[in-house]
Parts: structure tokens; C-alpha cells; sequence
């Protein structure tokens, strides 16, 4: 079968190779163009790619700059290809033929800009094409807010609302006849058969109800009915059971609960309904209700898992307020706008009013039992979070509390239980730990982390094993320069089914350890090559690694950055299947089927899908995005290498101009961030609106450098200054860059060493900052309402800042790490960005950073942008502040003329009249 499917492998592998030959060799073919912003509309991008159950079809969406979308239908049989203009969205049936296809239809990408300009997004009605893969014949439907098929693919159920009015239309495709339904509120297929669940509601609430028609007896029953709002209507697929959600509302207290519904086997004669209401149970704690987050469920049914909070009354009784004479309104004065701050409060107000309950709680966890019908709460406020595994009977809880003051300041420790599932009683196993993962599916062993260690713990005999102590392997990732006191693990990759075994990462390989002694062997080999292997799940429904069919692994080159994939069966020896200097990625298997999909690309390889098959003896390209791109000049992305500052071997991309000539020496912008390296292979297309971009960049004649920075606890910006200067003289010692014509630039940490670096070293003839802290005093002691309100103390300390003290502990670093603190110092010029609405960064640091210069007699430049946030989001705004970067780099980098703006003051009036004729 594959012979035929893949009978040109070698012409495409042979095209793949000579088109990076011929990109690289760009700077010999004087022929090519340059890519100017008249060009970049046509650039496209890859999206939505999927390959169908049965994998005999492939389709993937190719979006333009412009705007305008189209839909590629591929057959891998008949290796023929369809595309759909203006079309988005696509998605195949979810069966195993998977028999139908859709797509929407779409505006062209200038005419959505001109709904989006006018408020019409909501005028047109909804258009969606339906395929059937096997006859081609098409539906078109129009005016709908949901359709869905049946398990077969025979039937097809389509929603309509208008006026308020919701009908279900249900379409017999081989018959072409309609039934419909009145008031459908939401209707969910069987997974296997041909019935349909239907969540009706009326205006008045009396006919509302949860009725089930079944589309081959064409018999309706009405499962339940009363006059409240019924919600959350599911079948759960491992056991064909249906469930619901019945509101409750009780006059005396705000918001409201639910009764939970499941109906069990109701395909056959055995079927039964359950009902839980938390009335009927003793157990049930109090004032308490059940709320609407996500149901889970076991798998075999038994076991339902929701979350349960505190149910507040509408009213204080009069008792209570006789008693309490602070509640009495004495003088008739109105209550005041008041919050009260205690510096004891472990959640801040802020934080609580931002959070999803607007308190301190958090909701808990409970269970209910079906068929033994027991209640069972799993969390409360000494176990604070148990991880749900729905099909076992013992889970992990965590306790913080004993540690909230170091968690308040990112430092956070638990105490470890096991929950009972069944009886809720727990038993504390560990103390001061820091990370737990799944407990195995016998209910008897669980991994855990503590001191820089990964251990194994044994729930029957309460023994713990340190599995890494004497091993020749690096488990916990020592990198990380975050001044944690606890280093994150590599990772834990899953248990085996039978629970004899389980595996997790060291830097490079995958382990396998053995619960019955506690035995670990490596399974791959990474280490001698530098190669991260790391455990692929092609399967979503797969909970567990399956030890005896093939596993597959992603493959990544450390210091070459290459890409691939490998599989093998466990213990028999892991197989390279493909490993290549470019991005292999995104691994995707058909359902039914060994077929594959991937999506390779490179910074000169425009991304693509490609198709293969399960040993990936032959791979066939599918796609071909950007094939104009062969007309222009393209810039070619290479590693370098430096020394950090803290004396470690450090990597960064070094991006060549598009005319790159050698022997001619060029200006060159340094991009700067954290650890940029990893996107060598990250194809870049040339936007307008794409601020930051290094295509636009290469394409403008510049050298684009994207160094690795590594930072030293409490001198984030000090050491952001070595690392920099390390890495452009590496640069410089190639010979290609002008050492006068350097820029700097970043955005948000990026933002604050660009803001930062030129005030502590001269290397840099100018600087572009965006969104950048310069007052690491201020910005510590903020809150940002980007963290959910919280204080900006953790992440200050152990976070991305890394200062590891509060400012009064080491005042001196927060002053020498601060933009604004070291003013004297700075000769090069800065243009500042901000938003003047950001929640991540307040842009009261760009003003601090303002006033500091103008003080101090520094050139700088604010551009302040209304009502825009941490990232510019308005095109006008992202076009405008993508050109003033151009303009800056090139009149301080090139020698080009500099625009008024940039060398004086323009007055406010003068700044708005010139901006609404687009002169300024």
C-alpha cells in the first residue's frame, strides 16, 4: 500500500536539498530581489493541519498577510490535492471513516478588514460547506450556531437560533428527510449510535426538559422534566453514560447549586438513572454548594468528580446584627468604599477580588459514588489540592499552609496525604517536599522530588528510595539560573499500565525504573550525542505508556539544534527515524492507521506537512507554502558561540542580510530576550505589523544577532552587560560587522535589559526598548493585575528578575541593576515604547525612565501608545511603532537622514495634526 502512496520520495528529498543548497547560496545569485513591504501582504503562514482517522486525507489552512484564507484538501490515495478560497476552520467527522469534511466560509482578507472597520462581524450569517469524503456530494449550510454528526456519519443534526428561538434540525442524509425539535438549548450524539440527547428549554421553563430520540426507531423519550435550567449535557465515551446538571436555587441564599443527573446503559433494557442531590446526604458539609466546573468521570462510570464551595445567604439575621453592634447604622451614614489591607493576609485583596471565587477560598474537590450512592469530599482546607485520577482509588493531596509565608514569596513547600477515594480518609506521608507527580495505577507508588533528588514512594510500606542518588545522569535541571531553592526536575514521563514500571527524563535520555526494586535502566541514548530524547503521545486518550507496542520520541540536538524523531519498543532498542538540521515537529498519527503527519521547517524552509508512516522509511511533502520565495534574496541563520557571564559556553543565532556580500561590513541589530537560541529553524515570514522582526530586519541590510543570556542572582542587568559584550565580539571577530553600527533592542525583560545594557557599556551607537521595568525598587514593591493582582515580590525574587532578596536586604543591587539609578552613565540614545494600559509592566516605568533622562540631559525618546496594553494589538500602532524603529536604527546605524521626531520636541498639537495627515 505505502509503495503506492510514496512513489516520489526521492525526487522530494532531492528538491528539499538542492533548495537549502540554493538558499544558502543566495549571496552569489545577484538576480534575486529584495523583499520590500509592497511584498509582504503575499507571505503566507501554516495552520489548522490534521490528517484524518482513517488517513486518506490530510487538510491544512495556508493564511496570507493580507488576511485571506484558504482550505487544502489532500487524498492520500489518489496523492490529488482540492483548495477552498476563503475558507477556514476545516474539520474532519470525528468517526473512524471520518466520511464528511467542513469548512466555513470567510471574507476575503480585505473585506474583513472593512466589516471589522464598520462593526458588521455579526450581519452575515454563518456559511459552512459539508463534504462527504466518499461521494463528494456537499451540503451547504447557512444561518447556524452548531452542527454535529452521528457516529455513523447517516445522520446530521443542525442548530439554528433566531428571534431567540433555538431549533434542532435533524437531517437524514440518505433520505434527506428533516425532523425538527423546538427549543433545543444544546443536543450531544451518542458516541456509538444513532441517539440523540437533548437539553430542551422553554421561555416559561415548563417544557423544559432532557429527552433522547432515537433517529433509527425514530422514537422520542423524555428522560426528566421539571422547570429549572438543566446544563452540562454529556455522554461520557469509555461507558456510554449520559450526564446532566439540574440547577437549584434557594431564595435564601446568592447563586445557586445543582442535582447531578447520570443515566447508565441507556442503549439496552438494563438502563437506570441516579440522581445525587446533596440534600440526601448527612456528609455534606454546610452552606455549601456544587458548582460548574468540569465533571470527570471514571471510567467504568462508578465514580463522578466535581468541586464543591461555600454557599453564602443573601441576608445578615436580624440576631446576628443585634448582637454585633458594628453592624448597626446609627446615624444613618452610608457604608464607605473600604478595603482593609493586613500585611498578614497570605492572598492579597487585589488578588482576591481578581480571583474566580472573589475570596481567599478555593473550591474543593468531592466525589460522588453512583452506585453505592456515597458522597465523599476529597479536599478541604487542611488538604488543600488533590490531583484527580479518576480511575484510582488512592490520590495525592498537598498541604502549603505550613509554608504560605515562603509560597507568598515564591518559594513555595508541601506536605504530601493520601486521599482515599473512597472513604476520603488521608494519612500525611511527606513533609516539606517540593513536587509529587501521578500516583500509579495499583494505587501504591508515587514520585516524588526533594532535595535535588527524585524519589520513589511506597504507599503500603511508607518507605521511600531515592532512584537518582548514585546514577551517572542529570535529573534536575541545574541550568536553570532562577534562584530557587528547589531546581525543577527534567521531568516525569508516565507510569506503565501494569504499574511494574515508570519513566522519567534525565537531560538527555528517557529511564525506565521498576517499582518492585526500585531497578532503573536508560533506554536511549542521548548523552553520547548531546540529544534530548524525550516520550511522543500521538494518542490523547492513552493515560499510560504502553511497554510492549511501539513508543515514540522527539529527538533534539542541545548545541546543534537539530530535530527529529525515533520509536522503538521498550527494552528492545530505540531506532533513529529521521534527525535533521531544521525543525521536525508536531508529530500527529492517524487513528486507525500507521499514517503520519509532521510539519518541517527551517529560518530559509518556509513550514510545510509532510507525510510518512510509522518507520518513516518514505515521507512525502504535501504543502508548499511561500513557493514565490525562491524569486528573492533570503537571509540564512547560523549558531555562534561565546561566554556567558557566568564563564559557561553560551549559543546565540546569528541572521545574515539578505545581499549579504562578503568582505563588506554591515550594521547590526542585537534582539535580545532570555534563550533565544532554540529557534534557529523558526521560519520567519517578512509583516508589516510584526514589530519585531527579523526577516524585515535581514531584508533592510542588517546583521540580526539573538544571543542565549544567562543571569547571575541579584545582578540580573549587570550580567546581562557581560554576556552581550561577550557575544558581539564574537561577532565582530568574523569580520562582517561595523563595531560603530550596533543596535540593541527588546521587548518586556528584553525591554528592560535594552534599557538597561547601554547604560553600563558603550558597544551600542542606539537602543529600542519596549514595555521595559527600570526601577527595580518600584517595580518590586507594585502589583500587577496581569498576575491575577498579585504582588510583584515572587517573581522579583525568584522569578524572571532573579534578584533573590527584597530590596532593603540588598539595596545596593536593586540600585546598580536599575535603568534609572544609573542615568549618568548612559551615551547612547533610547527610544522607549509603551502602552499606556499595560497590566504586565506599568508604563510609569517608561515615565520614571523619561523624567530620569531629561533630568540628566540623555537622548531619549517615549512613544506613548493609547489604550494599548504590554503588546501592541491596533495595526495602525504596530505598523507605525515597526516604521519608527526602521527610522531610528537607520539614521543611527546607517547614516540616514533622521526625521524630526527623533533629534527634538515637537509640540502636542503640532504631533496630531501631523499624525492625522500621516506626516509625522
Amino acid at each position: 500500500m505505502y509503495k503506492t502512496i510514496f512513489k516520489r520520495p526521492n525526487l522530494i528529498h532531492l528538491c528539499c536539498v538542492c533548495f537549502s543548497f540554493f538558499i544558502s547560496s543566495i549571496n552569489a545569485q545577484d538576480s534575486l530581489k529584495l523583499v520590500f513591504p509592497k511584498d509582504y501582504g503575499k507571505w503566507e503562514s501554516l495552520t489548522n493541519y490534521a490528517i484524518s482517522n482513517d488517513g486518506n486525507w490530510i487538510k491544512y489552512q495556508v493564511n496570507t498577510n493580507h488576511g485571506d484564507k484558504a482550505t487544502f484538501l489532500y487524498n492520500t490515495i489518489t496523492e490529488s490535492t482540492r483548495k477552498f478560497n476563503n475558507t477556514a476552520s476545516s474539520m474532519f467527522s470525528d468517526t473512524e471513516s471520518s466520511k464528511w469534511f467542513s469548512y466555513s466560509h470567510v471574507p476575503t482578507g480585505k473585506e474583513a478588514k472593512r466589516i471589522e472597520k464598520e462593526k458588521q462581524k455579526n450581519k452575515e450569517p454563518n456559511k459552512t460547506s459539508l463534504i462527504n469524503l466518499h461521494t463528494n456530494d456537499s451540503i451547504l449550510l447557512e444561518d447556524f450556531v452548531d452542527f454535529k454528526f452521528s457516529n455513523s456519519g447517516k445522520f446530521l443534526a443542525i442548530k439554528r437560533e433566531k428571534d431567540k428561538n433555538q431549533t434542532l434540525i435533524l437531517k437524514n442524509l440518505n433520505t434527506q428527510k428533516d425532523v425538527v425539535f423546538g427549543n433545543v438549548k444544546d443536543f450531544k450524539w451518542h458516541p456509538e449510535t444513532e441517539i440523540l440527547a437533548m437539553n430542551i428549554e422553554t421561555s416559561d421553563k415548563k417544557g423544559n426538559s432532557i429527552q433522547l430520540y432515537d433517529a433509527i426507531k425514530k422514537t422520542l423519550n423524555v428522560l426528566d422534566q421539571h422547570q429549572v435550567e438543566y446544563s452540562n449535557l454529556m455522554w461520557f465515551e469509555k461507558n456510554n453514560n449520559l450526564f446532566v446538571r439540574r440547577k437549584v436555587e434557594n431564595k435564601d441564599y446568592e447563586e445557586h447549586s445543582f442535582e447531578l443527573l447520570i443515566w447508565k446503559d441507556l442503549e439496552t433494557k438494563k438502563s437506570s438513572l441516579h440522581i445525587f442531590s446533596q440534600n440526601d446526604f448527612e456528609n455534606f458539609p454546610l452552606e455549601t454548594r456544587i458548582l460548574s466546573d468540569r465533571i470527570s468521570i471514571s471510567d467504568n462510570g462508578s465514580s463522578i468528580f466535581f468541586k464543591i464551595f461555600s454557599w453564602n445567604k443573601k441576608n445578615v439575621p436580624n440576631d446576628i446584627k443585634e448582637r454585633d453592634s458594628t453592624l448597626k447604622d446609627i446615624n444613618g451614614i452610608e457604608s464607605p468604599d473600604l478595603e482593609i489591607w493586613n500585611s498578614k493576609d497570605v492572598v492579597i485583596i487585589p488578588a482576591q477580588k481578581r480571583s474566580r471565587m472573589k475570596d481567599i477560598e478555593s473550591p474543593q474537590n468531592a466525589v460522588w459514588h453512583v452506585d453505592k450512592n456515597t458522597f465523599v469530599q476529597l479536599s478541604d482546607s487542611l488538604v488543600e489540592d488533590v490531583k484527580i485520577q479518576q480511575n484510582n482509588q488512592v490520590m495525592l493531596g498537598l498541604d502549603g499552609t505550613p509554608y504560605d509565608f515562603d509560597a507568598m514569596f515564591g518559594r513555595p513547600a508541601y506536605d504530601a496525604y493520601t486521599v482515599n477515594v473512597l472513604t476520603g480518609s488521608r494519612a500525611k506521608v511527606l513533609k516539606n517536599i517540593s513536587k509529587t507527580w501521578d500516583v500509579s495505577p495499583n494505587n501504591r507508588f508515587f514520585v516524588y522530588l526533594n532535595d535535588n533528588h527524585l524519589y520513589l514512594f511506597d504507599i503500603n510500606s511508607s518507605n521511600s528510595k531515592n532512584l537518582t542518588k548514585n546514577i551517572n545522569a542529570t535529573f534536575i535541571n541545574f541550568d536553570d539560573d532562577h534562584p530557587l531553592p528547589q531546581k525543577a526536575a527534567y521531568g516525569f514521563a508516565g507510569w506503565s499500565k501494569d504499574s511494574k514500571s515508570f519513566f522519567i527524563y534525565s537531560e538527555f535520555d528517557v529511564w525506565q525504573v521498576y517499582t518492585n526494586n526500585g531497578d532503573i535502566r536508560r533506554i536511549t541514548n542521548g548523552k553520547e550525542e548531546n540529544i534530548v530524547y524525550r516520550i511522543l503521545v500521538l494518542d490523547q486518550d492513552q493515560q499510560y505508556i504502553d511497554t510492549k507496542n511501539i513508543v515514540y520520541f522527539s529527538l533534539f540536538g542541545k548545541y546543534t539544534k537539530k530535530t527529529g524523531f525515533a520509536s522503538g519498543v521498550i527494552g528492545k532498542g530505540i531506532k533513529t527515524l529521521l534527525y535533521e538540521d531544521v525543525s521536525n515537529a508536531r508529530l500527529t498519527k492517524a487513528k486507525y492507521t500507521n499514517k503520519m503527519i509532521f510539519v518541517k521547517q527551517s529560518y530559509e524552509q518556509s513550514p510545510n506537512v509532510f507525510l510518512t508512516n510509522g518507520s518513516f522509511a518514505n515521507t512525502l511533502q504535501i504543502s508548499n507554502t511561500n513557493p514565490f520565495q525562491k524569486d528573492y534574496a533570503w537571509s540564512k541563520a547560523e549558531l555562534i558561540s561565546y561566554k556567558n557571564a557566568l564563564g559557561k559556553e553560551a549559543q546565540g543565532i546569528l541572521y545574515y542580510p539578505a545581499d549579504y556580500t562578503k568582505g563588506k561590513k554591515y550594521p547590526m541589530i542585537t534582539y535580545i530576550y532570555e534563550k533565544l537560541s532554540r529557534g534557529l529553524h523558526r521560519y520567519k515570514t517578512p509583516s508589516k505589523t510584526d514589530y519585531y522582526n527579523t526577516t524585515v530586519w535581514t531584508q533592510n541590510g542588517y546583521f540580526v544577532l539573538n544571543p542565549d543570556i544567562d543571569f547571575i542572582a541579584g545582578n540580573p542587568g549587570v550580567s546581562s552587560v557581560k554576556t552581550l559584550e561577550n557575544a558581539v565580539a564574537s561577532v565582530l571577530d568574523l569580520g562582517d560587522v561595523d563595531p560603530k553600527k550596533i543596535g540593541l533592542i527588546g521587548h518586556s525583560w528584553g525591554g528592560y535589559q535594552a534599557g538597561y545594557v547601554p547604560t553600563q557599556t558603550n558597544i551600542f551607537a542606539a537602543s529600542v526598548a519596549g514595555a521595559g521595568l527600570t526601577n527595580l525598587i518600584s517595580m518590586n514593591l507594585a502589583i500587577t493585575p496581569a498576575f491575577g493582582g498579585r504582588p510583584e515580590n515572587d517573581h522579583f525574587e525568584v522569578g524572571q528578575e532573579r534578584m533573590a532578596t527584597a530590596p532593603w536586604v540588598s539595596p545596593e543591587n536593586y540600585i546598580k541593576n536599575s535603568s534609572v539609578m544609573q542615568i549618568e552613565k548612559l551615551n547612547t540614545p533610547i527610544l522607549f515604547e509603551v502602552g499606556d494600559n499595560d497590566q504586565n509592566v506599568n508604563w510609569a516605568q517608561g515615565i520614571e525612565y523619561y523624567n530620569a533622562a531629561r533630568r540628566a540631559a540623555k537622548p531619549f525618546v517615549l512613544l506613548v501608545y493609547a489604550k494599548e496594553g504590554h503588546g501592541l494589538k491596533n495595526d495602525k500602532n504596530r505598523i507605525d511603532y515597526q516604521q519608527r524603529i526602521l527610522k531610528w536604527f537607520g539614521y543611527f546605524l546607517k547614516g540616514e537622514k533622521a526625521e524630526d521626531w527623533i533629534v527634538k520636541g515637537i509640540p502636542y498639537a503640532e504631533q496630531q495634526r501631523r499624525l492625522k495627515n500621516k506626516t509625522l
